[in-house]
């Protein structure tokens, strides 16, 4: 099932996460939600990984791990780690959350919908259960239900990483339409998040406007230079301008033949 073409977070190899002795689960926790936010997502991984080292017990960081692997495209490694998630901090709405995601993703759209009707039961009132089910719905072509749900997603948890999750779900499911007002709400309260940049000029990009999608682009690289999914992105877009220039060409030789 494709996701994020483009999207994806940043795989070039980064830099090791050095050691700091004497900090707690509350620092590596600070640090890998800091690195989540701006799509450094294996440096987040691994800030993740001490944070649990600290203290398994607490659920953010179970779930901040498996949210990274998830925007990596990776929901089968996700699916093992929200195995071992719940079986130490059991089924926290959230969780149940990202399984309807993962499922999802893996196109088992039954799975998903199952794990979604759990988790609204035990989490009404939490954003990222609204925004699992959008995608559920999404991915069973009920594009009307899932902006609703992505309504209520906002309503839950007002602000511009909710607007940010809701326009890269619509982006994620190809609902231009859908996504472009979230993506701009997040732009507006927030500009200079680089995943923010990156999600408008993957927009842009889809929307047929090759100069905005540069832009923002270009954009993303100088708010976050280490961010390989933004250069991956412009590199495709200066492919086929590329391509576009030799077919061109070739169409104005054959005129003048």
């Amino acid at each position: 099932m494709s996701r994020f073409r483009h999207i994806k977070p940043d795989l070039a190899a980064a830099p090791e996460v050095p050691a700091e002795d004497g900090y707690g689960f509350e620092h590596y926790q600070r640090l890998a939600d800091e690195a989540l936010h701006r799509g450094a997502y294996e440096r987040a991984l691994r800030y993740y990984g001490r944070a649990l080292e600290q203290d398994r017990t607490q659920p953010a960081g179970w779930l901040g791990q498996v949210e990274a692997l998830l925007r990596m495209g990776q929901p089968e490694e996700a699916a093992t780690w929200m195995e071992q998630a719940a079986a130490i901090i059991g089924e926290v709405p959230t969780l149940l959350a990202l399984r309807a995601v993962a499922a999802a993703r893996s196109g088992a759209l039954d799975d998903a919908r199952a794990w979604s009707d759990r988790a609204l039961r035990q989490g009404p009132d939490v954003p990222a259960v609204w925004l699992s089910r959008a995608e559920v719905l999404y991915g069973a072509k009920s594009t009307k239900m899932a902006r609703a749900n992505l309504n209520k997603a906002h309503e839950r948890g007002a602000g511009p990483q909710t607007a940010l999750r809701c326009g890269e779900v619509a982006l994620e499911a190809n609902d231009l339409a859908g996504a472009r007002p979230w993506l701009e709400r997040a732009a507006r309260d927030e500009p200079d998040n680089p995943v923010t940049a990156l999600r408008m000029g993957v927009y842009w990009a889809r929307a047929g406007d090759t100069q905005r999608a540069r832009v923002e682009l270009e954009r993303a690289l100088e708010l976050e230079p280490r961010m390989q999914s933004a250069r991956l992105a412009l590199d495709d877009l200066n492919a086929r301008r590329g391509l576009w220039h030799h077919l061109k060409a070739a169409f104005q030789s054959w005129r003048l033949s």
